[in-house]
């Protein structure tokens, strides 16, 4: 299959949906979202003429700002539904004093490095960080973010993609192999326990 077609193929409006969702589960500091992704198959789409770069830069931004926010606000308003000791680090002084320290920097900053990013968003809301700041810099944060990451894969994308096939063709053979072997494995193991059941009878 090819990739590069078959990214190319997406609806443009589902996939403007799937880049708003993804990248706000990662912009609200969701671990493992693959916020990536979807820019990659926007810069797909630009070059097949099916949507433009100013598109996917705002519904990437949106979605990460947007994220940002319900990051926050489960921070603040949210706190006691998270674990005690979540609630514990993210209000202590250290969250503090780096957020009063280095507030507007480390917050730009967290839109793009992903283990900064749910400490910040979550430990701005629990730390009770002016919302009007942390609104401005979560923008200007998920602007840069998103910003560099499409225009890069968007100038750059298309030699990516026959890279991720092979990739992604040799991950599958790999999981295939891996699973032959770990079936193989309980069977053998199952046939094991079996035989030693039926030999635990009383010796005469």
């Amino acid at each position: 299959m090819n990739l590069r077609l078959w990214l190319a193929s997406l609806d443009p409006t589902l996939l403007n949906a799937a880049t708003f969702g993804l990248l706000t589960l990662e912009g609200a500091g969701v671990p493992g979202v693959p916020g990536v992704i979807p820019m990659l198959a926007q810069s797909a789409m630009i070059d097949a003429g099916r949507t433009t770069l100013e598109a996917a830069l705002f519904w990437g931004v949106l979605g990460n700002w947007g994220g940002s926010l319900l990051g926050y606000a489960a921070g603040r308003w949210g706190g006691h539904r998270l674990p005690a000791r979540w609630t514990r680090s993210l209000q202590g002084e250290r969250t503090q004093a780096l957020l009063d320290r280095w507030g507007a920097g480390v917050i730009i900053l967290s839109r793009t490095v992903g283990s900064l990013r749910t400490p910040i968003t979550l430990g701005a809301g629990a730390a009770r960080y002016p919302f009007p700041r942390f609104v401005l810099f979560s923008f200007l944060g998920a602007l840069l973010h998103v910003g560099v990451w499409q225009v890069v894969l968007w100038r750059f994308g298309a030699a990516l993609l026959p890279r991720l096939e092979r990739v992604g063709a040799e991950v599958a053979a790999g999981l295939a192999v891996a699973l032959v072997l770990g079936l193989g494995w309980l069977w053998v193991r199952r046939r094991q326990r079996r035989g030693f059941g039926g030999m635990s009878g009383p010796v005469s």
